[in-house]
């Protein structure tokens, strides 16, 4: 766990302190800290202009590839693949490095990345896909290397008591830019203008950047191990499976991400084919999932009992039920609203997940132990969406994208039931006080 920090960058007072420090505003305590609110605004503008960007990058895909699946799995290949990759050595540099330097400086390389698509994308309105996947790839290792600091950053920046609270605001406004960025994108999936889309990401990125510097949390011992980088990993690996149930922790979150959101990728050709929508609608239903994902995602922080292992999975469970519903859809409204549901148990697994695993893990080690984590849940996203595509695609075993749906959900169904069963009196955070 995470001890107090420096009071003097609590606040604020009046008014909002008494209403985040009451009852009705527990779920919004990790607010007293100033370093935290810094974060936080950060975060958001950075988010929204990632949504917008990911929408887009989806949009001009499809429209360069006619429409073709599985070049749209390729994509999120190359945005996530990264991740399985350089997310370790991500870890190792939150442990050993300040990790608002690292964060600062990978905001800054997204906003280089970024405007690297706005100016491809201006200059040739119909750039080659392999550029794309290119500048798509280098995003996707910068996210790798952002992700471990990240995280390990804003649970220093506030009190043990708050980190709950902390990670459910994150998730809870990731997901409300998740639907305030494909908002925006529609217009500019609709008209073609591909380079606004990125063009903002770039700015946003930036801005997010220079809010980061602003940022002070407490000194970190670091101690000098003498190991070596794959020594660090290692060690890393190690610690995560001492602290039970880290490691199932991991695995459930990899499951959620094979089988779960990589559903995503075969939205835009089920919006298409099945729902016989125009392009670019598939963003309303990514919206759509961003609304129930808030809710799930604040439920969590509201909540008084102790995140657990089996709170997770049941979520996991009721979001296979819901995937059920979408893919039975025949209406745009009708997924709509089982993607509402979908994003509320989705994120109230993942917030659940997070929390859990940032309570039982030892400061010293939360760098590499949450890459564990980015790896689980970005790095492995990308093996869904290309086996998806390729069960799906006519290029493939041309299932179809209905029945691939089905087969994904029944997995997570039964996934979700079997951890239900065996995770029940598995350690929580209050087992390991550090």
């Amino acid at each position: 766990m995470t001890g107090t920090p420096d009071r003097a960058r609590i606040g604020p007072t009046g008014l909002i302190a008494r209403f985040v420090l009451s009852d009705l505003g527990r779920g919004f305590v990790a607010f007293r800290f100033q370093a935290y609110r810094w974060i936080y605004a950060s975060f958001v503008i950075q988010q929204i202009g990632f949504w917008m960007s990911h929408l887009t990058l989806q949009g001009l895909v499809e429209e360069r590839s006619n429409g073709d699946t599985l070049a749209i799995t390729v994509l999120f290949a190359a945005l996530f693949a990264p991740a399985l990759f350089v997310g370790p050595f991500g870890g190792v540099l939150a442990d050993r490095v300040e990790r608002k330097l690292v964060v600062t400086l990978s905001y800054y390389a997204s906003a280089a990345s970024a405007g690297g698509l706005a100016l491809l994308t201006g200059i040739n309105g119909a750039p080659p896909l392999w550029a794309i996947y290119a500048l798509a790839f280098t995003l996707g290792t910068t996210f790798s290397l952002l992700g471990p600091s990240a995280g390990a950053l804003v649970v220093n920046s506030v009190s043990s008591e708050a980190v709950q609270s902390a990670i459910s605001l994150q998730a809870a406004v990731q997901n409300l830019t998740r639907v305030v960025g494909p908002i925006m994108a529609v217009e500019v999936i609709g008209s073609g203008r591909f380079h606004i889309g990125f063009t903002g990401f770039a700015v946003a990125s930036a801005l997010a950047g220079l809010m980061i510097t602003r940022v002070v949390v407490d000194a970190r011992d670091v101690t000098m191990d003498g190991l070596g980088v794959f020594g660090r990993i290692r060690d890393g690996f190690r610690h995560a499976r001492e602290r039970k149930p880290a490691l199932l922790a991991i695995a459930t979150t990899a499951m959620a991400s094979v089988f779960g959101v990589s559903h995503t990728a075969l939205v835009p050709s089920f919006t298409r084919e099945i729902l016989e929508q125009e392009p670019g609608q598939f963003a309303k239903i990514i919206a759509a999932t961003g609304f129930g994902a808030i809710v799930g995602a604040l439920t969590v922080g509201y909540s008084r009992v102790e995140p657990s292992l089996q709170r997770a999975s049941l979520s996991l469970l009721f979001y296979g039920v819901c995937l059920v519903g979408f893919t039975a859809s025949e209406q745009l409204e009708t997924a709509m609203a089982w993607q509402l549901g979908i994003g509320f148990c989705y994120f109230a697994t993942m917030t659940t997940l997070q929390t859990l695993l940032q309570q039982v893990v030892s400061d010293s080690a939360r760098g590499r132990v949450m890459s564990l984590f980015v790896i689980s849940w970005a790095g492995v996203v990308w093996l869904g969406t290309l086996m998806l595509g390729a069960l799906a695609d006519s290029d493939g075993l041309n299932l179809g994208v209905r029945p691939t749906l089905l087969l994904t959900s029944s997995v997570i169904i039964c996934y979700g039931l079997a951890v239900t069963v065996i995770s029940k009196g598995m350690p929580t955070g209050s087992d390991y006080p550090e």
